[in-house]
């Protein structure tokens, strides 16, 4: 009976695993694989009539072999989705840029570039910590065109609020030194920005000029939680009787996080477009009144239009014991201290979420008037020289 059952079980062993070998359900041999990736390409060419040396970038990334000899480039294997594709002058700062929607398995083919002379944005980006101060590699460095904000009245007398236009933007990656270069950037304000992993986001304001370099350095500070902390403490001021504390001095929180604004309010009539070679009316872009084309960017902003950055502050006021108390953005700030007769005070600190920080201030006295007193009222019907400070008399 035991060999009997032996030979059965061997028996179904063997039948087991031919249906293995033969595949589930009788079908047939091997299982059909994933289907194969269909690659992506681009292809270009640059419309150069000085001959210059050029190399390709994709997403601020070189790609080597890309240019042939004959001006033409291919860049292939490239994923679906938007990319921006530059050609640069290797070693100056001429080049031309172009944003390519590619889907799956499609050869874009995009018109030739002509590359123009701009500047350059060049910098370092370094971290601080328990070692000291060190380079920080393989991070993205953005050069984004400035927007600002242009108070026009509208028909009803509030702002006209047009959505913001695509505005084109600029990045590479910092090599292992640290160092970055965008190269080929049109003349224009840019706000460049510096973002990595576990760190604070960094900015700066340039300016670029054609075959000019504008500097940016970067020392990136630890992320800090997103909430809403707590800053308190006690004004006093020194006097003839000791310290005393100071009622009704003023102070205000200033976060270090810039806030970029979502809409673009422009002035007069003009229809301004950000991309070179789109319709525009105006300014500088398109076609100008002149009838010679623009460059694709707006007018300078004038006298009374707000630039950014823009930062976020609180502010209150200190009671009759000196006591203040502020709820403010959990982040790098500054705190300033300003009360009459006193010189001003001002810290840079740091406010965690759901944290109280104590900060203290002792002023000492100030023989400065603060504010300082508003000048004297115009003459009716006289103008002030544009030559004398806003406080000076007309004359």
């Amino acid at each position: 009976m035991v060999r009997r059952l032996v030979v059965a079980v061997a028996v179904c062993g063997t039948l087991f695993g031919l249906m293995i070998v033969a595949g589930c359900g009788g079908g047939g041999g091997d299982q059909p694989g994933p289907p194969p990736v269909q690659s992506s390409s681009i292809k270009g060419s640059v419309d150069d009539g000085a001959g210059g040396n050029y190399e390709v970038l994709l997403d601020g990334q070189p790609v080597p072999g890309a240019m042939q000899a004959d001006d033409t480039f291919e860049i292939n294997g490239v994923p679906p989705g938007e990319h921006r594709v530059a050609v640069v002058e290797t070693g100056g700062m001429a080049g031309g840029y172009v944003t390519v929607a590619v889907e799956v398995g499609e050869d874009v083919e995009i018109p030739p570039i002509v590359p123009e002379l701009g500047g350059q944005i060049v910098g370092i980006v370094t971290v601080r910590d328990d070692d000291g101060l060190r380079p920080l590699a393989g991070v993205e460095v953005t050069a984004q065109p400035a927007i600002v904000i242009r108070a026009a009245q509208g028909e009803d007398g509030e702002p006209d609020i047009w959505p913001p236009p695509d505005l084109p933007s600029f990045s590479t990656f910092t090599e292992d030194d640290g160092a970055y270069r965008i190269r080929a950037v049109p003349e224009g304000e840019y706000i460049v920005t510096v973002a990595a992993p576990e760190y604070a986001e960094n900015y700066q304001w340039v300016w670029v000029q054609a075959a000019r370099t504008a500097v940016a350095d970067f020392e990136l500070r630890p992320a800090i939680d997103p909430g809403v902390g707590t800053v308190r403490g006690c004004v006093m001021g020194e006097t003839s009787n000791g310290l005393e504390p100071i009622e009704g001095a003023v102070v205000c929180i200033w976060s270090d996080d810039i806030w970029r604004p979502s809409v673009f309010v422009p002035g007069g009539d003009d229809v301004v477009s950000y991309e070179g070679g789109e319709e525009n009316e105006g300014s500088n872009g398109g076609e100008g009144d002149e009838g010679e084309p623009g460059d694709g960017f707006p007018e300078p902003p004038l006298t009374d239009d707000i630039p950014p950055p823009w930062f976020n502050d609180v502010t209150t006021l200190t009671d009759s014991q000196g006591h203040y108390s502020l709820n403010a953005p959990a982040g790098y700030a500054s705190i300033d201290v300003f009360a009459p007769g006193y010189e001003p005070m001002w810290e840079e600190i740091v406010i965690q979420a759901d944290e109280v920080l104590e900060r203290n201030f002792t002023l000492e006295p100030w023989d400065e008037e603060w504010p300082p007193p508003p000048g004297p009222e115009p003459i009716p019907g006289q103008e002030p020289r544009p030559d004398l400070p806003p406080s000076a008399p007309a004359l």
